[in-house]
């Protein structure tokens, strides 16, 4: 089924004040999401800069929305380009740019551009090719019901990546998330819904009409994931990890560390991250699964 592209732009433009706190109020996914991204720019094996050659790592964030990962990647140094299907995440992205601007000069770093584009529908023209030292795709495969789609915006990420050096970050959305959530807020929905549940639970197709704008939505697994890419992508890029973003507290059990002071959540993210976030038995634990190619 084709991706109703306009639908999925209404729908985070109804949700965009959300989704510009989303991130401050789900810490283990910013905070494994950033560790994972900078721990393998820092072990890439891109050619060391050259004095004629910028020392910045440039990166692409496809579906970026309001640019939270992305201004914290620029505040690292990275040159970062960000692009949103949504036009009104990609409002909240310039305003913070624009915030930026106004600042004491130099001391919060801006985004290289920003600007509103389609994962599937190839690189914006204003982002080359064969460039990008890490490419972000962490949140177009949510919304792609045909695998045809998901490959394609796949594809188009890295023949944005650096050729034998670049890295794609690609994030799905675990079935688990969804039946912790409606376990929480309505248990009968597994009942009064039986036949839409088994199906769900066969293709992870999520698909709901509203008055205002489609719901539509793919949920997968970890051996979903894993057999996408040696589909799709065995001689193209090779899967390096596949890691939760929320380690053992998806299903919003962080919740009591955004107020915990940066420290703490500093603490259990460390511990996440190298303990608990890689191991198959706790994959299913996630919200997200992170998977990190490298282009061949």
């Amino acid at each position: 089924m084709p991706t109703d592209s306009e639908g999925v732009a209404r729908l985070y433009g109804n949700m965009a004040e959300y989704e510009s706190t989303r991130l401050a109020t789900h810490p283990m996914e910013r905070e494994l999401t950033l560790r994972s991204i900078r721990h393998w720019l820092a072990a890439s094996v891109s050619a060391p800069p050259t004095a004629a050659s910028s020392s910045r790592r440039r990166i692409a964030d496809v579906g970026g929305g309001p640019g939270k990962l992305a201004f914290a990647l620029a505040d690292d140094g990275c040159h970062v380009d960000l692009v949103d299907l949504s036009p009104g995440l990609i409002e909240l992205a310039r305003a913070e740019q624009q915030e930026r601007a106004a600042a004491a000069a130099g001391s919060r770093p801006l985004l290289a551009s920003i600007a509103v584009g389609n994962a599937l529908g190839g690189p914006p023209a204003a982002l080359p090719q064969g460039s990008y030292d890490a490419v972000l795709l962490l949140g177009p495969l949510y919304h792609l019901l045909d695998e045809a789609e998901r490959r394609r915006a796949v594809e188009n990420a890295c023949r944005l990546a650096k050729p034998r050096t670049g890295l794609v970050f690609c994030a799905f959305v675990s079935k688990e998330a969804h039946l912790r959530d409606i376990a929480v807020r309505d248990p009968a929905r597994i009942v009064e819904q039986r036949d839409f549940y088994a199906k769900y639970l066969l293709d992870g197709h999520y698909q709901r009409s509203q008055a205002s704008h489609p719901v539509q939505s793919f949920h997968t697994s970890s051996r979903y994931v894993r057999d996408f890419f040696a589909r799709h992508f065995v001689d193209t890029a090779d899967l390096v990890e596949l890691r939760s973003t929320e380690g053992i507290l998806g299903g919003g059990l962080d919740a009591k560390l955004v107020d915990a002071g940066d420290e703490i959540v500093q603490a259990w993210a460390d511990l996440l991250f190298e303990k608990y976030s890689v191991n198959e038995e706790h994959l299913g634990c996630a919200d997200h699964l992170l998977a990190v190619l490298r282009r061949r």
